[in-house]
């Protein structure tokens, strides 16, 4: 079949055969110009090439979110473990101890990895500069007022009435992506928060009517403060991405080098450095499997982070989040025989009903945004190709199209 050849407006079919003179003539007036040339293809092969970069594209998306939903998972069901045990870690110093291993592993990774392999999953240790840590600083600021603040917001309210808070901070999240990034926000969005919220209120229902006349003023500034800091996480990590350049594997690196020296200076400011190390039950082998599973999960967590919001955006991986709590129901039905309740039953499914509207959302979003890009030049465009003018004498070309027919 043979191709057609557009240069701005004009369009000349070509063949086998030579071209005739009136069509040798044209070209000849046209590569004295300076019009850009576009060599168009089949149909058939420019539909079945967008069709492979969709799917690829779609797949880079999920598994980064894949990834950080079963991290998460496992890291809240080995913390539910510990605590149905009896067992107390101190979590400034589970986290001294992650991003120490997240150091030593960085390092292991470098130096076991073939070159080939570093390449073709990003995985080379950036070169440690000044500027690229004071970049990630705000980050890990950041991440312990969110820590505190969550820790008093806990002391004053139960954890259903901070999850159903920590849904509301989506909706923070939402429009900050869309202020500072540019992140489309569609109606159907924002009919997945709201879904999403209401679904964290009929999963905590229950304990919510025993627990509301312990809100007041002190428990809803530290429930604010923390619902803040933990949406402006999300976005400042996209904000550092964006500053540095950094692969999720770099900033991995960085943002356990960045964080070691700060959790290091929080255990001894609170003293739990000296009631971790003072803790006989920590030569237990039990709790010693315990640490040793944080530590990797730990690492696990924070390359998922980073690539999830790397690869999406911050509202995706807040709206992952939020989703990793339905699973994690579930799990709890079946492996801790936790009661079925009705309104148990209906987070569940209000919760997955939201995540499919999300998903839905963010890929009409997506399609449309394919749309828009591989619609071409407009009328407008189109029309000031028209109008240039040629090198050998300011002939201008008025009548293009029918030249080309």
């Amino acid at each position: 079949r043979p191709h057609a050849y557009v240069i701005g407006t004009l369009r000349v079919p070509s063949s086998h055969n030579a071209y005739s003179d009136r069509h040798a003539g044209v070209l000849q007036c046209i590569q004295s110009s300076r019009f850009a040339l576009q060599i168009k293809g089949p149909r058939k092969t420019r539909m079945s090439g967008s069709r492979t970069s969709m799917s690829s594209v779609n797949l880079s998306q999920v598994v980064p979110c894949l990834a950080y939903s079963c991290c998460s998972i496992m890291m809240m069901l080995l913390n539910k473990s510990l605590a149905s045990r009896g067992g107390k870690i101190p979590l400034s110093c589970v986290m001294l101890v992650q991003n120490l291993a997240t150091l030593i592993l960085v390092h292991i990774f470098d130096s076991c990895l073939a070159t080939e392999a570093k390449a073709r999953w990003r995985m080379n240790l950036p070169p440690l500069r000044v500027q690229t840590c004071l970049a990630w600083l705000p980050v890990n600021l950041i991440f312990l007022v969110m820590l505190f603040s969550g820790f008093k917001t806990l002391q004053l309210v139960t954890v259903s009435l901070v999850s159903v808070c920590k849904n509301i901070t989506n909706v923070f999240t939402t429009f900050g992506d869309r202020m500072l990034f540019g992140e489309p926000v569609s109606f159907e969005v924002l009919i997945a928060l709201m879904l999403m919220i209401i679904a964290a209120y009929l999963g905590a229902s229950d304990e919510l009517r025993l627990d509301g006349g312990r809100f007041n003023m002190q428990a809803g500034f530290w429930m604010t403060v923390n619902c803040l800091a933990t949406s402006a996480y999300g976005l400042q990590i996209k904000l550092s991405q964006k500053q540095t350049g950094l692969s999720p594997y770099g900033c991995t690196f960085y943002n356990a080098l960045v964080a070691t020296p700060l959790t290091f200076l929080w255990t001894i400011w609170n003293g739990d450095l000296l009631k971790f190390l003072g803790n006989v039950e920590l030569l237990e082998p039990q709790y010693l499997f315990s640490l040793t599973m944080s530590s990797l999960i730990g690492f696990g967590i924070g390359f998922s982070v980073f690539w999830c919001i790397s690869a999406t955006s911050p509202t995706t991986y807040a709206m992952v989040g939020a989703a990793n709590k339905i699973p994690l129901a579930v799990l709890g039905i079946m492996v801790f025989s936790e009661p079925v309740t009705a309104n148990r039953v209906l987070f569940i499914s209000i919760g997955l009903l939201a995540g499919i509207v999300y998903a839905r959302a963010k890929s009409l979003l997506k399609k449309q945004g394919s749309k828009n890009h591989s619609r071409g030049p407009s009328k407008q465009e189109a029309i000031e190709l028209k109008v240039d003018k040629l090198e050998n004498g300011n002939v201008m070309m008025k009548d293009a199209g029918s030249h080309g027919e």
